[in-house]
């Protein structure tokens, strides 16, 4: 199927955090374009310089804003990013799927096939936005009502024009079946592609960068959010904490998130490609433990170091770990703590798990997830 003409839709120029929302689409485009495909990439307006990857178009989107801000401002940019698909074109592909329609015409023969990555469900994320917010007056909660059904009105239009609905979870299809009514035919069980980080450099630099001793256990902790609320920054320090006393010298890397200052942390507010490099280089164990459901992509990226992660029971992996992932009993900091210390008490395990970690990686590879897709959007796949 390479040689195909590709449009990929992304809400974002080429990132150098691996957490942004576009990484992912930035990644498959990268890999579609190395297996043969023409691939230009649609995004918002922003810094691009050196970052977008050989074979790839980048063509910025400028959008006249109505609503800045609001609900339904993603579907301002579907309507400007439809305007520049090229006339014809085979494959249309939009991460994550958002709102509002491409206006994608079809040509003879179908064309084009329009793909979709359903990441979660905006409906969802709009009502919890507003949690605990009530409206104020009777206008205030005419205009949550109007977004409301705004947002789900969209959210179908894009949903109804993908021919495929790829999704990285069942909680994200169910959802989609349960809310939208979404026919399972359409969709697709695809994990998503995990941009790969600068080389690794070896442990004792980083560690000499990191100004950590060579002899001592470390553990890294990558934060999906600039909050630490959100990161659940607090279950890991007090993991730590309680761990500490019983591993002379331990260090804990926190990267991405501000954090108080505790004995034995280091904190690395920066989460850009080469700083999430160093850590991990460095690191014995990572943990993720973050309070927003979701896919993280640290997971994948500690694995492919061959890092063994510990996440909480409500992680979301995308793909069976196959022991590659260690999961602690509950979300409480007491048993994230057990779980720590086992793989720290016993280097051999913690190796053992790392290998599986890396072979789980192997998944989330940009390369992969492209031949995954076009698997996906072959006659024999339909």
């Amino acid at each position: 199927m390479p040689g195909r003409t590709v449009d990929m839709v992304a809400v974002g120029p080429p990132p150098l955090d691996p957490y942004e929302p576009a990484a992912s689409a930035w990644a498959l485009a990268a890999a579609l374009a190395a297996r043969g495909d023409d691939v230009r990439v649609l995004h918002l307006p922003g810094l691009t310089a050196d970052r977008v990857p050989p074979g790839v178009m980048a063509v910025p989107v400028e959008i006249p804003l109505h609503r800045p801000g609001g609900p339904v401002e993603p579907a301002e940019f579907a309507v400007a990013a439809g305007r520049h698909l090229r006339k014809p074109v085979d494959l249309v592909l939009r991460d994550p799927v958002g709102l509002g329609s491409l206006g994608a015409r079809r040509a003879r023969r179908a064309s084009p096939l329009v793909g979709a990555f359903a990441r979660g469900i905006e409906l969802r994320s709009f009502e919890g936005e507003r949690q605990g917010i009530s409206p104020t007056g009777f206008v205030g909660r005419l205009d949550t009502w109007r977004d409301r059904r705004s947002v789900r009105r969209l959210e179908r239009v894009a949903l109804e024009e993908a021919d495929r609905l790829f999704f990285e979870t069942p909680e994200v299809a169910r959802s989609l079946t349960e809310e939208y009514g979404i026919p399972e035919r359409k969709l697709v069980s695809l994990p998503p592609a995990v941009p790969t980080l600068p080389l690794l450099p070896t442990r004792e630099a980083s560690r000499r960068d990191l100004r950590i001793p060579p002899d001592v256990p470390v553990v890294v902790a990558p934060t999906a959010f600039e909050a630490p609320a959100s990161s659940g920054v607090d279950r890991v320090l007090e993991a730590f904490r309680r761990v500490r006393p019983f591993f002379p010298g331990v260090r804990l890397v926190l990267c991405g998130a501000p954090a108080p200052s505790d004995p034995g942390v280091i904190v690395l507010p920066g989460r850009r490609a080469d700083t999430l490099s160093d850590a991990l280089a460095s690191a014995d164990v990572a943990v993720f433990a973050r309070r927003v459901p979701g896919f993280d992509p640290g997971v994948v990226l500690a694995a492919r170091a061959s890092v063994p992660p510990i996440v909480l029971p409500d992680a979301r992996l995308a793909v069976d770990p196959a022991g590659g992932v260690r999961v602690s009993a509950s979300d409480d900091p007491g048993d994230l703590a057990s779980a720590l210390a086992e793989l720290l008490a016993d280097p051999a395990m913690g190796q053992e798990v790392g290998r599986a970690a890396a072979r789980f990686a192997e998944a989330f590879l940009p390369e992969r997830v492209a031949a995954a897709l076009d698997q996906a959007l072959s006659p024999k796949g339909s």
